[in-house]
């Protein structure tokens, strides 16, 4: 019994870039729902997958905006994605699956909440994203993230591997590299590597704060750095809470609500025919 969590904002954007453009009816760049929407049919057609939720970024803007300026907005986004946000939520409920919709709070908090709150519930939870940020998510292997495009999954041993950390840690790490894609700038200068490194041996960045003295040296660029945090260790802190996900956002569904509904058949042919979708199997 697996509990598969579609991180539906960011399958929306790899369709939009990596599926063929197609229009509907009125002219309208539709071809990001169809690749969306194939995608939860087969996530649907595993047996394996006895519960699926997704969840929505339905405003680009989050709470994080007001905590730190310059956090990630919709600046610079197609303005051929962003249209297709309706369309997607609705494609989404139209094909029986509970959908989180995200105003205050952003997806990948809904998802870590949902891990939170049901991981107890089920054989296995899967998270369907390679985003770094759900990395901290990841336990053992009851709870793995899985990659569409490289088709593998990755658990604990595996975020280990690839970070050189604990998933718990990630936003201390984040809060050191930083994340271009959030808008979270780090310490400029200090990469993976060192972020890693300081990571793995302090533990978080409270004590590599107060542990300065022991590897100012060891680390290229380290008076930089320690001179950055003796004098900026509050946005550092700033920087750590951007990254960390919330566990509480208000989910009102229960584990058995997530089991997918029976599709309403003349509403998904309606959906379909709007947008010019023949053939859709689902």
């Amino acid at each position: 019994m697996n509990l598969y969590l579609i991180d539906a904002t960011y399958e929306l954007f790899r369709s939009f870039y990596g599926y063929p453009k197609r229009l509907s009816k009125q002219g309208m760049e539709v071809g990001a729902v169809r690749g969306l929407m194939e995608h939860i049919v087969r996530i649907k057609s595993n047996e394996e997958n006895t519960h699926i939720a997704a969840a929505f970024d339905a405003d680009v803007i989050s709470f994080r905006n007001d905590l730190y300026s310059g956090y990630k907005t919709g600046e610079g986004m197609d303005p051929d994605i962003l249209a297709q946000f309706p369309l997607a939520q609705d494609g989404i409920e139209a094909l029986g699956i509970t959908l989180w919709k995200m105003y205050k709070y952003e997806a990948d908090d809904a998802i870590a909440t949902a891990v939170h709150k049901f991981k107890d519930s089920v054989d296995k939870v899967v998270i369907g994203s390679p985003d770094k940020d759900l990395a901290q998510c990841v336990e053992g292997k009851k709870v793995v993230m899985w990659s569409t495009r490289k088709k593998e999954y990755t658990d604990e041993n595996g975020v280990k591997e690839k970070f050189g950390i604990e998933p718990k840690q990630i936003p201390d790490y984040l809060a050191l590299a930083g994340d271009a894609s959030d808008g979270i700038p780090g310490i400029k200068g200090v990469g993976p590597k060192t972020a890693s490194s300081l990571v793995s041996k302090y533990g978080d960045i409270q004590s590599i704060y107060k542990d300065s003295k022991e590897w100012v040296e060891e680390v290229r660029g380290g008076e930089r750095i320690k001179d950055f945090l003796d004098n900026n260790f509050e946005d550092i802190k700033l920087f750590k809470d951007l990254a960390t996900l919330r566990l509480d956002v208000p989910l009102s569904s229960s584990i058995n609500e997530l089991v997918p509904k029976e599709i309403d058949k003349n509403r998904i042919d309606t959906f379909c025919k709007d947008l010019g979708f023949e053939n859709f199997k689902y």
